[in-house]
């Protein structure tokens, strides 16, 4: 068990003040998600690729 599977089980009262932590800061702006590319869901495979290929730098985003 590695990671937040481990914080969640074995600290759940410290996991639980972290996660309010990061839905704070993503509330205020400070935390902000880098998005690679959006792109629409017809083109869901070339998303794939992007990611498999490892070439985006932040999040691969399907639009509907």
């Amino acid at each position: 068990m590695t990671g937040r599977a481990a914080i969640a089980r074995g600290e759940p009262e410290l996991y639980t003040r972290r996660l309010a932590e990061l839905w704070r800061f993503h509330a205020d702006g400070t935390l902000r998600p880098h998005v690679h590319a959006e792109i629409p869901l017809t083109e869901a495979a070339r998303a794939h690729d992007v990611i498999e290929s490892r070439r985006n730098r932040g999040k691969v985003v399907l639009i509907p």
